[in-house]
């Protein structure tokens, strides 16, 4: 399951990898008036090689299993690193704690507070299922 931070990172390489591979061309091309092919060539890949950033994805899960230690400090419970990601953008977290954690069963309370003229609980359901990931399987919230 790759999380919309993983989905960016391997768009981020892949542009970085393209500009690279331009700027490396464009070396090549001014090394190729000033010494022989081999050295060029040489010099070339050592650029390409240097310049692509193989290590990013190892480097923001780290940070990522660092900053899910911190959280479990304040006793937070962190399952997997791309909910910390999740978390990282959100705005709003909705939620209570009628039965969801003794009885492993979410339940929609009787009273739903409503905080503009005119929205019901029917209206905020609806919301919340045209919001919600259809396309995905079902998971479990906990």
């Amino acid at each position: 399951e790759h999380s919309n931070f993983q989905t960016l990172l391997v768009n981020i390489v892949l542009v970085l990898v393209a500009i690279s591979s331009v700027l490396c061309f464009i070396v090549f091309v001014y090394l190729l008036t000033l010494t022989n092919f081999s050295d060029a060539l040489s010099f070339t890949v050592v650029l390409m090689v240097a310049s692509i950033p193989i290590a990013i994805e190892i480097v923001t899960t780290t940070t990522l299993a660092l900053g899910s230690k911190e959280l479990s400090h304040d006793g937070a419970i962190v399952t997997r690193l791309a909910a910390i990601e999740d978390m990282a953008g959100m705005s709003i977290l909705c939620s209570d704690k009628t039965g969801t954690l003794t009885m492993n069963k979410m339940v929609i309370q009787e009273e739903t507070p409503v905080y503009k003229k005119g929205e019901s609980q029917y209206s905020l359901l609806r919301y919340a299922a045209m919001a919600a990931k259809w396309w995905e399987p079902p998971r479990d919230a906990l």
